[in-house]
């Protein structure tokens, strides 16, 4: 079984993460979420199961790294989280099948999402991995996907 995290997922994980010494609630809950999807992460891989990450978000981490204010502080984090993860990267032959006929049924149905969500969830589909997803409005769009929230 392979487990394809998505882009909110690994933010979540980031922004717990980083909070050494929550002072707030807000802290206190992000940190306890981090924590979650941590563990649950673990316990999929201590059972055999691959936690993986599309090389498509991994590129939108890197723009939100850039995009952060502090490049340097924010590419650590990321480069730190992706440690425990295969890394699968969006193949033009597998996963362009998907991500097609993913498209081609939302716009026909006029429930589109956005533009790197269809190339995720078409190389979810690809892989016949389950999409970890806070983001279940979106995602539970796309017919056959099975989707999971861990937050």
């Amino acid at each position: 079984m392979i487990y394809l995290l998505d882009t909110d997922t690994l933010v979540y994980l980031i922004r717990g993460l980083k909070i050494d010494s929550p002072r707030n609630e807000r802290q206190k809950e992000r940190s306890r979420t981090a924590r979650r999807i941590l563990a649950r992460c673990r316990k999929q891989q201590a059972s055999g199961a691959i936690v993986a990450l599309s090389s498509i978000t991994i590129a939108e981490l890197e723009f939100g790294a850039r995009h952060s204010g502090d490049y340097t502080r924010e590419i650590s984090a990321v480069r730190k989280i992706l440690v425990p993860f295969a890394i699968y990267d969006f193949d033009a032959h597998a996963c362009s099948e998907h991500y097609g006929d993913v498209r081609h049924h939302l716009e026909n149905s006029g429930t589109t999402i956005g533009a790197m969500d269809l190339l995720i969830a078409g190389h979810a589909k690809a892989l016949d991995a389950t999409l970890v997803t806070n983001n279940l409005s979106h995602f539970t769009r796309v017919p056959g996907l099975i989707c999971e929230n861990w937050t």
